[in-house]
């Protein structure tokens, strides 16, 4: 049986002993892209549940507007056409505030712009809103990660209603 030489073995005791930290080294590496994509997935699963929230509740709201508008607030009679828009669009925003609300999201960071009413007498008239929502910040602004920080629904909400005059 041969013995080894002595400087093989010195060779490679010195060779393992260069490996040490090597792990460490990949480890480290690894593990910084691995949490900035667990972030960037964190930071879109809230966005995504936030633009479903939203959704759902300009939903709501739209449908407020149409059960009022059916049972009875007209809102292009000439006599209470003002007052009655005005009370459709009030419910409408509570009725988004509550559900935001509701599903854990801060109503406050919620608006509602662009509100229009068509009015033409003709047999089919619409309101239509859009909804924009101010998304808290996740990881921080002074990240190197640029994250969503509004969400807006826009020429989505359009409520369809027979004329009533």
């Amino acid at each position: 049986m041969k013995t080894p030489r002595p400087h093989r073995l010195a060779n490679a005791v010195a060779a393992r002993h260069r490996q040490h930290g090597v792990a460490a080294i990949e480890f480290a590496l690894l593990a910084i892209l691995m949490t900035t994509l667990l972030l960037g997935l964190m930071v879109w699963w809230q966005y995504f549940q936030a633009n479903q929230i939203l959704t759902r509740a300009a939903g709501d709201g739209a449908r407020a507007a149409h059960t009022l508008v059916i049972t009875g607030t007209a809102p292009c009679v000439v006599t209470n056409a003002a007052a009655n828009k005005a009370s459709i669009e009030t419910r409408v925003e509570n009725i988004i505030k509550s559900q935001l609300t509701y599903s854990g999201l801060a109503a406050e960071k919620f608006s509602i712009s662009n509100k229009l009413w068509k009015c033409s007498n003709t047999g089919t008239e619409s309101f239509s809103f859009d909804v924009s929502y101010q998304l808290p910040s996740f990881i921080g602004s002074n990240s190197f990660l640029k994250e969503p920080t509004s969400l807006n629904i826009k020429d989505h909400i359009v409520v369809h209603f027979p004329s009533t005059t």
